[in-house]
């Protein structure tokens, strides 16, 4: 079969990679002007028009590093010699068992993902990049599209790697009403000192802290580097200072563990504050009806981005494409694929809209009880859950399988012994406040502002 790829994202280059390597061929078309680079030195300053959150953290999950090892283990490769490490989260358990070789994350920036995705298809002879161009329209019946220069792309499946903003006048997609995050993220990047290495702490994996009327989260990288998001309720508009880099360091030394991450004596900033909104839960898993057309990526299903499915999910999806490619025709492969990736998607857009909600109504003043199940279920499966898993292995497989997706959301929420478990640890844990109340740290931000 021949593909023709509308995107050049992780998902369109993961998509043309892995069809071709199942014994097709693949055209790439990407609107930004990017070409393949033998080295990584140049991947950060690539601009990426087309990807606003091209620079924005993007956690790669236990299941992406997977599923990649399994379609391209050279790109693993190429991350790891560039930089990229991992983490072996079975070193934390006290016996091992099988299955525990997957319970490792990829800790590596988007540009660099990108770049190493890039220069495999490169090098593939089943792929042809095409970058600079702007797709205009589907010719009819998705048996190609055309370009601005007035080339037409044809092949036999059409792969819509648009990712979650624009698209094409008239693009199809499946109608779906988006569900609004209620979030606003404020991320900064930071590179460790030449003495400095990462905290290591009770996390599981990197600090993180609720407020209990905003939260901030915290994502290692590639060589050395790490990011903090402070993440802040849409409707708060006064925590909107933040966006300035002086009211955000000001934040950021009054809650630890971030004083300590961010202080001068262990990391530098890299990058100003930069902030993302506008974020939503859409699904279009139903499809759009057009056969031939295969949304694959956040084209196909996208979240709230704290939950980091992005990366993997690209890569799930151009996996499966490859597997409906290997047993079908080019006019069954969309309802062969949809059939296989649409219910995992659906069921982790729902978790998405629970969770979402749940802490939603907690930063807005409702009391909830998150330390039983039959409380406060969405946020007593995440929070409570996370700070036990150091503490028993089984808790600490069952909320890895969940987070970096290697499990099926029913794995984690049919589990009564594990429930049990959570609900005897989180009473004995000692918790600390992880900032100040609110109105005090508007004072101190809204202070920095002032002094600067």
């Amino acid at each position: 079969m021949r593909f023709a790829i509308a995107g050049g994202g992780v998902a369109g280059l993961a998509a043309g990679l892995a069809v071709a390597r199942a014994g097709h061929t693949a055209v790439v078309v990407e609107r930004d002007d990017v070409n393949a680079q033998d080295g990584p030195q140049g991947a950060f300053d690539v601009v990426r028009k087309g990807i606003p959150h091209f620079q924005q953290p993007h956690t790669f999950l236990p299941r992406g590093r997977k599923v990649l090892r399994e379609l391209a283990p050279d790109v693993i490769d190429t991350m790891l010699d560039a930089g990229a490490e991992e983490q072996d989260l079975a070193a934390k358990l006290k016996t091992r068992q099988p299955g525990d070789e997957d319970l490792v994350y990829l800790w590596v920036r988007r540009p660099m993902v990108e770049w190493a995705l890039r220069r495999a298809a490169a090098a593939e002879p089943g792929v042809s990049l095409v970058p600079g161009r702007q797709i205009t329209c589907l010719v009819p019946g998705a048996s190609g599209f055309h370009l601005d220069n007035g080339e037409e792309i044809r092949a036999d499946v059409v792969v819509d790697a648009l990712g979650r903003y624009r698209c094409p006048p008239g693009w199809p997609r499946a109608k779906a009403e988006p569900t609004d995050c209620g979030s606003i993220y404020y991320c900064r990047y930071f590179e460790l000192t030449p003495q400095a290495e990462h905290l290591a702490g009770p996390w599981l994996l990197n600090p993180r802290g609720d407020l209990g009327y905003m939260g901030f989260n915290t994502f290692r990288g590639d060589n050395r580097t790490f990011a903090v998001i402070f993440i802040v309720p849409t409707a708060d508009r006064e925590l909107r200072v933040l966006k300035d880099n002086n009211a955000w360091m000001a934040a950021a030394r009054v809650c630890p563990p971030l004083d300590l991450m961010t202080s001068p004596d262990h990391a530098r900033p890299i990058t100003d504050v930069m902030p993302m909104g506008g974020l939503a839960n859409i699904d279009r898993t139903r499809g759009s009806g057009v056969p031939g057309l295969v949304p694959v990526g956040d084209a196909l299903c996208h979240t709230n981005p704290m939950f980091a499915y992005g990366l993997s999910f690209a890569l799930v999806h151009a996996q499966a494409l490859a597997r409906a490619s290997a047993h079908t025709t080019p006019e069954d492969v969309t309802e062969a694929y949809l059939a296989d990736v649409g219910p995992e998607a659906r069921e982790r857009h729902t978790f998405a809209l629970e969770f979402d909600a749940a802490r939603n109504a907690a930063w807005s003043g409702t009391k909830l009880d998150v330390s039983r199940r039959d409380g406060c279920y969405p946020l007593f499966a995440f929070g409570p859950a996370l700070a036990a898993a150091p503490h028993d292995d089984h808790v600490l497989r069952r909320i890895v399988g969940r987070i970096g997706l290697l499990d099926r959301v029913s794995v984690f929420d049919t589990d009564s012994d594990l429930h049990d478990r959570i609900e005897r640890i989180w009473p004995q844990l000692t918790r600390t406040p992880a900032g100040p109340p609110r109105e005090e740290l508007l004072q101190i931000i809204t202070g920095a502002l002032v002094s600067s």
